[in-house]
């Protein structure tokens, strides 16, 4: 039943509410319920019971703040929001007046049948089979496996729960009530079990009360049923908030009805969560000032083990409601809302396709849905606004504290392996691997990159929890580089190149870029005080630097990735990451070795360069000629090189150039990565300052693409990664190599 007959001045009350917040603003005062309370009534809007009890609840609750000025606090405002003074005593007459109809058919059931005696409410339809000679009704009393929310407890019926019921006798009424439309004794109810659940069928006996009632059903006027049954066992999970009925004692009638129970009346709750307590109508309150000293008293007054009741309902009802809160993607906000959305378009379909107004149930479950869409609305806004955030982050380098710690908690719920199962599934993904993807290919395609993979990871989160870059500020010698508390799959990914812990410049990049470089040294002469000032000579050049994609491929049984776990994306991620690390070193090596005008100690022509102390002094000494620092300078060393630098002594000392770590007083660094000759007895060697030479830029996150077909028949999956990149040298100067190097003769 809907409501629309409130005072005017509560409407007043509401639209002077609502002046002052558009003049003023909300600030903090309110919630979304609350504001939408003020739009309705401001519109005299009509209003179901449930709404009507809420705004007895807090209005009364409230009352101290009703006199509050607007502007001294949330509590006078927010008061008038919900209709104010004047609509107090008109919500507390309608809601006696609705407890006074509800006791008086509680009373009337319990009479009939017991204090323990429970109702519920299904769907009634007539059936397809029904003709003017048989007058079939039919439905569903019960379906098992399905909780229902009950107020301030949920329940489920188990399968077999009716098992000892379906001989009993039982009779068809409408509401409750009157002569027998049908009964089981005489075969005209019928009540069996499937899959679903308990269903009935009743032919309705040909009187005038049974065709009267039928076509009520038929048009509509009537639409559901409640069965009346007393509980046997049943199974009680605190921690839930769930009722698991496993056993009804005794099924005593199944009725049309008019006017459904009320879901959290005590005819409903007889059980042990049996306890009434308006929890719903506290998930409204807008103000904090609450009569704490009068709910205190209150509560003394109660019996102790009534309070102890009331006190386990209310932790559990709690931790229930912030155990059922799952962090949602944007994608999951706006299925979530289609949905919502989609069932408040059906009610008001089926209303219109039967000409007839709303019942009460159907108004109560579009305001509830007409909320529910409101507050996803805030929350798709919200997530849109941190999304563009995210992206702003990404490419200026910097994050607030707040923003790094959503970044690693997104981090942290990211399971690679889980996201290639939901692709070998055909699933779509979810959560934390869903909400990455989405970044990551917006990200890419922001710079005119197309996405290959099904599975991203965006470059904020590759960052996440480490430094802005991997130099320090003071040295550039890579000792910013430290491990970080990353989660496996996303820490093995982000494992840094060697040319990274050297120091060499990291850009995440938007788009194409150019340097200005010198490309030569401008001179500096001295002149008199009024002589023409001489040409310097300066010239420069532009380092470009467009996006390259390196890939790599590599493939894992489908059981592995079934079983999933840190463990397993963490060797899944450094598989991937190994070989896409040693290309983009190379690539940079190769960039230094190739560069024009960087020294070279190299011997001219086809004899090879004798490795010897005299060569590192010369290239330490052409770095610093061109005016490199010393201070952030690094050795690297191929396999070969590395070997016969162990072997080099000074010339005027028995002593190692290797002292205390160190090879002629600077860091050395042994890899692979930088190439031995094809001969494998030469070796090749670069000596710079990494942070002034070189650049190394992303323009993305990493992109995985799953393939679980062209390896489904030996049961294994392909797994490609691609990343974009590029590699140049800055300022040529700031190197020396000597790529021909053998041990000295």
């Amino acid at each position: 039943m809907a409501y629309s007959d409130y005072p005017q001045s509560a409407s007043n009350n509401a639209k002077k509410a609502l002046k002052w917040a558009d003049e003023n603003g909300w600030g903090s005062c309110g919630t979304a319920v609350g504001k939408a309370r003020a739009n309705s009534l401001a519109k005299r809007e009509s209003l179901s019971a449930k709404t009507v009890k809420r705004i007895y609840s807090f209005l009364s609750r409230h009352a101290q703040n009703a006199d509050v000025p607007y502007d001294e606090g949330c509590g006078g405002l927010m008061y008038d929001a919900w209709g104010g003074k004047s609509m107090l005593p008109w919500a507390k007459r309608t809601v006696e007046k609705m407890n006074e109809k509800q006791s008086d058919f509680e009373a009337e059931i319990r009479n009939k049948y017991g204090e323990d005696v429970e109702v519920r409410t299904m769907e009634l339809r007539a059936s397809e089979e029904s003709d003017s000679d048989n007058l079939i009704l039919e439905g569903y009393a019960a379906n098992f496996d399905t909780v229902t929310d009950l107020g301030f407890f949920q329940e489920r019926i188990a399968r077999g729960a009716f098992d000892n019921v379906l001989q009993d006798d039982v009779r068809y009424l409408l509401n409750h009530d009157g002569m027998p439309l049908a009964r089981t004794t005489n075969g005209t109810l019928e009540l069996s079990v499937d899959d679903n659940g308990l269903f009935t069928r009743a032919y309705l006996s040909d009187t005038q009360l049974g065709r009267d009632t039928y076509k009520a059903v038929k048009r509509g006027d009537i639409s559901q049923m409640s069965f009346a049954f007393v509980i046997d066992k049943q199974e009680v999970d605190t921690e839930q908030n769930l009722r698991t009925v496993t056993s009804v004692k005794r099924l005593y009638d199944v009725s049309a009805v008019t006017y459904p129970a009320y879901p959290t009346t005590t005819l409903q709750a007889r059980s042990a969560f049996a306890v009434q307590d308006d929890l719903a109508a506290d998930d409204e309150v807008e103000t904090p000032q609450v009569d704490n000293v009068t709910n205190e008293k209150e509560i003394r007054a109660e019996k102790p083990e009534k309070l102890e009741m009331k006190k386990k309902i209310s932790r559990t009802f709690e931790e229930t409601e912030k155990g059922n809160k799952k962090a949602m993607n944007l994608n999951d906000l706006k299925g979530q809302r289609a949905a919502h959305y989609e069932e408040y378009v059906e009610i008001g379909k089926i209303v219109d396709a039967e000409g007839r107004g709303l019942t009460e149930m159907e108004q109560e479950r579009s305001d509830k849905l007409a909320g529910l869409i409101e507050e996803i609305d805030q929350k798709i806004k919200h997530k849109l606004r941190e999304q563009e955030m995210v992206a702003r982050m990404a490419q200026s380098g910097s994050s607030s504290n707040s923003e790094a710690k959503e970044i690693s908690a997104i981090n942290y719920r990211f399971s690679l392996s889980r996201a290639i199962n939901q692709i070998r599934m055909n699933d779509k993904l979810e959560g934390a691997e869903a909400e990455w993807t989405q970044q990551a290919h917006r990200e890419m395609r922001s710079q005119g990159l197309q996405p290959n993979g099904m599975v991203g990871i965006p470059t904020i989160a590759m960052r996440a929890g480490a430094a802005d870059n991997f130099q320090a500020t003071a040295t550039g010698d890579g000792s910013g580089f430290v491990a970080t508390d990353v989660p496996a799959a996303i820490e093995a990914l982000r494992a840094p190149t060697v040319i990274e812990t050297l120091g060499t410049n990291v850009i995440n990049a938007t788009g194409n870029l150019k340097f200005p470089r010198v490309s030569v040294k401008g001179t500096v002469t001295e002149e008199g005080e009024v002589d023409t000032n001489a040409a310097a000579g300066l010239e420069l050049d532009e380092v470009n630097m467009t996006p390259q994609r390196v890939s790599t491929t590599t493939k894992y049984s489908q059981q592995l990735i079934l079983q999933g776990g840190p463990e397993v994306d963490r060797l899944i991620a450094s598989d991937l990451n190994k070989d896409m690390v040693e290309h983009i070193d190379r690539q940079a090596f190769l960039a230094i070795l190739g560069a024009s005008g960087v020294d070279d100690q190299s011997t001219s022509g086809a004899t090879d360069t004798d490795f010897t102390a005299s060569v590192a002094n010369a290239m330490e000494a052409a770095v610093l000629a061109a005016g490199g620092d010393l201070g952030g300078c690094t050795y690297v060393m191929s396999p070969t090189s590395y070997r016969l630098s162990k072997q080099l002594a000074q010339v005027s000392s028995v002593s190692a150039l290797f002292e205390n770590g160190l090879f002629n007083g600077y860091k050395p660094v042994a890899t692979k990565h930088l190439a031995d000759e094809t001969s494998g007895t030469v070796g090749q060697m670069i000596f710079g300052n990494f942070r002034q030479g070189l650049l190394l830029a992303y323009f993305s996150g990493v992109d995985l693409l799953v393939d679980p077909y062209t390896s489904a028949s030996t049961a294994q999956i392909i797994l490609h990664l691609n990343r974009y990149y590029d590699v140049a040298v800055r300022q040529a100067g700031a190197f020396s190599i000597a790529t021909d190097l053998k041990a000295a003769s």
